[in-house]
This record gives structure tokens, C-alpha cells and sequence, in this order.
């Protein structure tokens, strides 16, 4: 069996989320109906757009005078479309955050001197930090039976796939890039373990990456050894070594996340 094209659209992609959106909807409103963490629902996608891209500059995870991917890709890194993404952009370019330059080597970039924005959306965000604290632990819980139950059932091709989406993570050129073939390997790691719950898990997963932000590249590569490791646990069937691995992976999102990275800073 051929590993998947990680461009194409699969069953365990980005773009299979519409299958079940009504009982996902269901479980997203069970998951964010706890007090403080319904301060993301308030914001238009625009909004989360100029957050999200606003907390990484604030935490120097895009430099001043760094270039931002072409829209369509920063689009598909954030998941909202190319319309709201440029919306987005041109928001901060108002603002002086961002410059936009022609010719050749032009695109959009961060300032050189971004001003510091008393910024709505990401207070928001910031709002939402007992939520994400929260569903770093149910991702944690849900995400250990999944990759349980994969170990006893993957299979030699599954795990093929499964490094190839490594292997397009690693050449992607920026977390934008990183970020599509990242979260089919999750999907496919939960169509892997054939558990009924599995949607209740990707609706969380789901509401977590809402919270994050684009990271350096060479910051990734962590994140892509735990997969590694995760993949040799299910091609020996190891349910054990699965869960442990990933209880760290999932662990590195308390410093990783903007809110770990606020607390460090404090």
C-alpha cells in the first residue's frame, strides 16, 4: 500500500472534520460550556486570526522584519479561510504591526518596531486560560486510549503513512506548512484505534488547536520525535510505550502554548 500524498485531502485530514459536524458541534458546546471558556466564541475568525498571529510576535515566535507565509497557506495553518486570513493581515497591516512590500522578494512581514496592541481578541484569549489548561487534560486522557488501542491494531502500511506525515511535517518550511500534515497524523491516528469515542476526542483536539499559535519551525522538531516514537510504539504493538510518549507529547503544550510561555515570562 502507497503512503498517502499528505496534499491530497484524505478520510483522516483536516478535510474530513464535515463527516460528523453535527455531533461534533454537540461535543464542542459540552467541552467549552464550562465557566471562562467561552471568550473564543465570542470572536469573530478575523479576530482570532490578528490574535493568533499578535501572541507570536509578543513571545518573539515571529521576529520583528520575519516574513509570513503566502496567505493561502497561513489560511490553511489557522484553518478559516483565504478571505478571512487576508482580512486578517490587512487588519494588522492598519495597524502598523505588519508591512506589506512589492517586488521582488516583497510579501508581508512583521515590523521591524510592531507596536504593542491593547488588543481585544487577545485578551480573549488570555481570558480563556483555565479552558485551555482544561482541555490540555481531557486532550491528555482521550489521546492515551486512542493511541492504546491504534498499538494493538496498526498495521505495517498505517504506520507507512503515518511516517510519511512526519516526514511532510519536517519539510514544510514553516509552522503554517507544519501544521496541516501535524493534524492528519492525529486524525489518523484516532481512525486508526477504531474507537467510537474517537469523535468526542477530535472535537477537542480540534478546540485546543484553535489556541495555537505559529512557532518557528526549528522549535518543531520535538514534537515530530515524539511521533516518531509513537509510530516504532505501534509497529511493535506496544501499547504501554504509546501512552507514554504521548502523555509527554501532550504535556509539552502546558510551556509550549502561549499560556505556558506567559507563565514562564512571569
Amino acid at each position: 500500500m502507497a503512503a498517502r500524498n499528505s496534499s491530497a485531502p484524505d478520510p483522516a485530514g483536516v478535510d474530513s472534520a464535515g463527516a460528523d459536524s453535527g455531533q461534533a458541534d454537540a461535543v464542542d458546546r459540552t467541552l467549552f460550556a464550562a465557566p471562562g471558556a467561552a471568550e473564543l466564541t465570542r470572536l469573530s475568525a478575523v479576530d482570532t486570526v490578528r490574535a493568533r498571529v499578535l501572541l507570536s510576535i509578543e513571545h518573539a515566535l515571529l521576529a520583528p522584519g520575519s516574513r509570513l507565509p503566502k496567505t493561502e497557506l497561513l489560511a490553511a495553518g489557522l484553518e478559516v479561510s483565504v478571505i478571512t486570513a487576508r482580512r486578517g493581515l490587512e487588519s494588522l497591516v492598519d495597524d502598523g504591526v505588519l508591512v506589506r512590500r512589492r517586488g521582488r522578494g516583497g510579501g508581508t512581514f512583521v515590523a521591524d518596531d510592531p507596536p504593542h496592541l491593547n488588543d481585544s481578541a487577545v485578551t480573549a484569549y488570555r481570558a480563556d486560560a483555565d479552558a485551555i489548561h482544561r482541555l490540555i487534560d481531557q486532550r491528555s486522557l482521550m489521546e492515551s486510549a486512542i493511541v492504546a488501542e491504534a498499538a494493538m491494531r496498526a498495521t505495517p502500511e498505517q504506520c507507512d503513512e503515518l511516517d510519511a506525515l512526519i516526514q511532510a511535517s519536517a519539510d514544510a518550511e514553516d509552522w503554517h506548512e507544519h501544521h496541516i500534515p501535524d493534524t492528519r497524523f492525529h486524525r489518523f491516528v484516532a481512525e486508526i484505534s477504531g474507537l467510537p469515542e474517537a469523535p468526542t476526542y477530535l472535537a477537542c483536539y480540534g478546540g485546543l488547536t484553535k489556541y495555537f499559535v505559529p512557532y518557528p519551525q526549528e522549535q518543531l522538531e520535538e514534537g515530530r520525535d515524539h511521533h516518531r516514537r509513537l509510530v516504532a510504539a505501534l509497529r511493535n504493538h506496544d501499547p504501554l510505550a504509546a501512552i507514554e510518549v504521548t502523555r509527554v507529547h501532550v504535556d509539552a503544550l502546558r510551556r509550549e502554548m502561549f499560556v505556558g510561555l506567559e507563565d514562564n515570562d512571569g
